[in-house]
């Protein structure tokens, strides 16, 4: 089997969930007897580096490539097709996959799955869903540009009122135009069931959809894994933030919990913050959080980013993690972290976070409510119990080796499939 793998940007370069996971893959499925593996990253032309549609391969390597390549960000269609066209030709002609995995569309455009299509008319299209882009023009959220409200379902009216400059027209004829493409493709994969289920709300569905978790990546040591989960504190009063300092990573919701604590007398307890890049954030953002930063500060300590080399040793300075999005969120990576780590996580009561954490080592709280946070973490405090009773919860950690079996099992199902046969029973992998 030969599978070529398309990303949107190159882990040298780009470091995210999505990155990662495909990279995961990748290399995973390059142990695997009878399966070859290629690579294929878009550069955005914006960086100066390949002009669109150059094609180039990664140094070092003979099973990566880079291609400059952009898109608009409404339809998500491609600059210029035409580029991509004559060096995609030349790369599938050499590669000639079985499957095309594409693990995100932006950069190079929804519209590269029908010129994959018509170039490779023999693979198979899969397309990788890691959030809700295609359904929301709000960068994916899925929450209203103004108030910030959760939306539960994209339609053309409700998403024109985000953006009026734009009307319910063109909202119907930019779902008509995604929703045409994804399912035209031979599956689509979500990481979550939560995600399916929004896409499916939102008109967007196939009988090939199917949830497969992001596996960690082999650097988790999973005979060390014991010893590192015993790592807690005996005070089990040491709470962990782990990703970017915006609004939507709930980062201020947790201030805001600490200082209603702090105010009611409680402080037998500490903060960590490891993230960055609330720089880049608007300055009223900045403002508000720096306010209630300078309010706890005995409380939080600012840590910085992080490497993923360095997460063993910051979760072992850590007894909880607390994932306090305010949006839907689909699989948050760092759930899976704290987990394989032992960290019971404390995280808000929607969409991925709840799926991926309540019963399952987590306990959650209602989201965007501070005083709601505050008395998980009161409770939290010391308790020996609720600490060994959610730990008892965590399941297995769904690992890199695991996570591509599952996508073998996936191709191997629907390669083995005559187009008329095929129609899955269910939307998981066994």
């Amino acid at each position: 089997m030969r599978v070529l793998y398309l990303i949107h940007g190159h882990e040298n370069f780009s470091v995210g969930g999505a990155e990662n996971a495909a990279f995961s893959l990748f290399r995973e499925l390059q142990r695997h007897e009878g399966i070859e593996t290629w690579i294929l990253a878009a550069v955005h032309t914006s960086k100066d580096v390949l002009a669109h549609g150059e094609l180039r391969s990664v140094e070092g390597t003979d099973r990566e490539y880079l291609i400059g390549t952009s898109c608009e960000w409404f339809r998500f269609t491609n600059a210029h097709i035409p580029s991509l066209r004559r060096s995609l030709q030349r790369l599938l002609g050499h590669i000639e996959p079985d499957v095309i995995h594409l693990q995100h569309y932006v950069h190079f455009g929804i519209d590269i799955i029908p010129l994959l299509q018509s170039l490779c008319p023999a693979a198979k299209i899969v397309v990788t869903l890691h959030e809700y882009l295609a359904l929301c023009r709000h960068n994916g959220q899925m929450v209203t540009t103004h108030q910030l409200k959760l939306c539960k379902k994209a339609t053309p009216l409700a998403c024109s009122m985000c953006y009026p400059e734009h009307s319910t027209g063109d909202f119907f004829l930019r779902h008509h135009y995604i929703k045409t493409i994804l399912e035209s493709c031979d599956a689509l994969i979500s990481p979550s069931h939560f995600l399916i289920q929004r896409y499916r709300d939102s008109g967007i569905d196939h009988p090939n959809f199917l949830m497969i978790e992001n596996g960690l990546p082999n650097h988790f040591d999973l005979s060390r894994r014991k010893e590192i989960m015993a790592t807690h504190s005996d005070a089990l009063n040491r709470f962990g933030y782990f990703g970017q300092l915006n609004l939507y990573k709930g980062c201020l919701v947790l201030l805001k919990a600490v200082y209603l604590l702090q105010e009611q007398g409680i402080t037998n307890f500490s903060v960590n913050i490891y993230g960055a890049n609330l720089e880049h954030q608007p300055e009223e953002f900045q403002e508000e959080f720096k306010l209630f930063h300078d309010k706890v500060r005995d409380r939080v300590l600012l840590r910085g980013s992080y490497r993923q080399t360095e997460l063993e040793t910051l979760m072992q300075e850590n007894d909880w993690v607390v994932v306090p999005s305010i949006w839907w969120e689909n699989s948050p990576v760092v759930i899976q972290e704290a987990l394989f780590h032992g960290r019971p996580v404390i995280g808000s009561e929607l969409g991925g976070i709840a799926e991926k954490a309540d019963s399952n080592g987590g306990i959650t709280f209602t989201a965007r409510s501070e005083s709601a946070l505050a008395r998980v973490m009161e409770k939290a405090v010391a308790n020996t119990s609720l600490h060994q009773a959610l730990r008892r919860q965590i399941p297995e950690p769904t690992t890199a080796p695991n996570c591509a079996k599952q996508h073998v099992q996936a191709y191997e199902s629907f390669l083995s499939r005559s187009e008329e046969n095929t129609d899955w029973a269910s939307n998981t992998i066994p």
